[in-house]
């Protein structure tokens, strides 16, 4: 980890403030220096769709004593592959786009109307950084979850445990303007902030976190306090606690150098050179009127024994192509992405579809272990001490026709209202289940109803 300071060095600083601020700024220093936080920067500037790397790349062109001078001539074009961004939206959409499912909903309505959306700004940002902090805290008067991002946010460790015991939050939207910090502390939160120029201080004292109720569904209500002692963050991290660009900054870098060198030689392969035979006698003056004589005229007059004979570069576009494409399945490979153009065969069957998917089907397995941690975490600050259940459903490309065929041969095993889900989702009616579900009651109802008088009006019948 980045922390040069941990918290037994924040409890030495006591109650002095010029200690405490001196604390800050440092962490936040020691955060900007660290390898992480520069890793967790270029892989955001990767997910914005920028290339630092690429950017840095300058053509050079070598003089007779081979000095290097910077190429303006030759073509120059800097490509941006977006592949890094878009297989990262949707490993986040493979996880989390059908929600996560809660055993007891009332426990998910603790964390706001819009947590599905939060959860995916939370899991992408852990994808990008390494990690992501979710905070429990007031927004619009409404409890709710909010996203710390990893760049604004720095955890300060237990010396003994190696986990959170605070948090530093800073924002500061340029240089010239404030920057705003928060210490987060077991006993509440100080908000600091330094103005351009000048030295920090603090904007607002330390005050408890807010009224928190601790139930559970057999005793509801049991306990309330006016203050916690619980800190409202808690942390989500990615595989090994990294970056998704460690192992892939390479490759990402190499792609777009080769998209751009392909364009580049294409746009070199446009100029034509020209061979003049027995005209060894011109100089670069003589050669330069040659070639507006011909733009002119288009007309080249040469002599008995002289020939001019026009020649243009080759593109091994074949080559180019060939080891781009490999580089681009790499990169799907190490990020775990579905390279979609597997899946342009037509109707592939549900077995080669779950093949191109195993990969990040592993890696959505893997973090949804570390998703529900988050959400018990979350929910334990929220004062729910029950131990919940989640439940998730990828979201994958599948053969419509032959899952809907399982589905239905399934039902007999599965009971109408796990075949009915499933039916709904397949077809695009997720969001109605519920809906659903209560029409096929009303139906059964009025069949049964209609179904007894029928046999009530029968009975009558056989009497008279």
């Amino acid at each position: 980890m980045f922390e040069t300071l941990t918290h037994n060095d924040l409890l030495k600083c006591g109650d002095d403030d010029t200690k405490r601020i001196a604390f800050i700024e440092q962490a936040i220093n020691d955060f900007k220096r660290s390898d992480a936080y520069k890793t967790a920067d270029i892989a955001m500037k990767y997910y914005r769709k920028e290339n630092p790397d690429i950017e840095a790349v300058e053509k050079v062109i070598y003089d007779m004593k081979g000095i290097a001078h910077q190429d303006l001539i030759s073509p120059n074009a800097k490509l941006r592959c977006c592949y890094f961004p878009n297989i990262l939206n949707e490993s986040c959409a493979h996880l989390l786009t059908n929600g996560i499912g809660f055993n007891n909903e009332d426990n998910k309505a603790l964390l706001g109307e819009d947590f599905d959306d939060t959860l995916k700004e939370i899991y992408t940002d852990a994808l990008i950084c390494g990690a992501s902090y979710g905070y429990y805290g007031e927004s619009d008067g409404e409890k709710t979850v909010l996203n710390l991002k990893f760049l604004n946010t720095i955890p300060i460790l237990d010396d003994y445990t190696g986990r959170p015991k605070d948090y530093i939050y800073f924002t500061q939207i340029d240089t010239d303007k404030p920057l705003c910090v928060s210490l987060f502390e077991p006993d509440g939160c100080t908000e600091y902030i330094q103005e351009e120029s000048e030295a920090m201080k603090i904007s607002k004292k330390k005050e408890p976190y807010s009224y928190s109720a601790t139930w559970n569904d057999v005793e509801g209500v049991y306990s309330t306090s006016d203050e916690s002692t619980e800190i409202p963050i808690y942390p989500l991290y990615n595989i090994n606690n990294e970056s998704m660009i460690v192992g892939v900054r390479e490759d990402l870098a190499a792609l777009d150098l080769m998209a751009s060198q392909l364009v580049n030689n294409v746009s070199q392969a446009e100029l034509v050179y020209w061979v003049l035979k027995n005209y060894g006698g011109m100089d670069d003056i003589a050669d330069a009127n040659f070639i507006v004589n011909l733009i002119k005229s288009h007309v080249i007059h040469v002599d008995d024994d002289g020939s001019a004979e026009p020649h243009q570069i080759t593109v091994p576009f074949e080559a180019n192509n060939a080891a781009y494409n490999r580089i681009k399945q790499i990169i799907f490979d190490n990020l775990c992405g579905v390279n979609h153009e597997t899946l342009e065969a037509g109707n592939l069957t549900a077995t080669a579809i779950a093949a191109a998917y195993s990969k990040q089907r592993n890696y959505s397995a893997m973090m949804e272990s570390r998703v529900f941690k988050f959400l018990r975490g979350i929910l334990k600050i929220a004062g729910v001490t029950e131990r919940e259940r989640f439940t998730v459903e990828y979201y994958e490309t599948i053969n419509a026709t032959e899952a809907i065929q399982n589905a239905v041969v399934s039902a007999p095993y599965l009971g109408d209202t796990e075949t009915t889900k499933r039916l709904a989702i397949l077809n695009g009616s997720g969001e109605r289940i519920e809906e659903i579900m209560k029409e096929k009651a009303a139906e059964q109802i009025a069949q049964f109803s209609s179904t007894q008088d029928n046999a009530d009006g029968g009975s009558d019948g056989l009497e008279v």
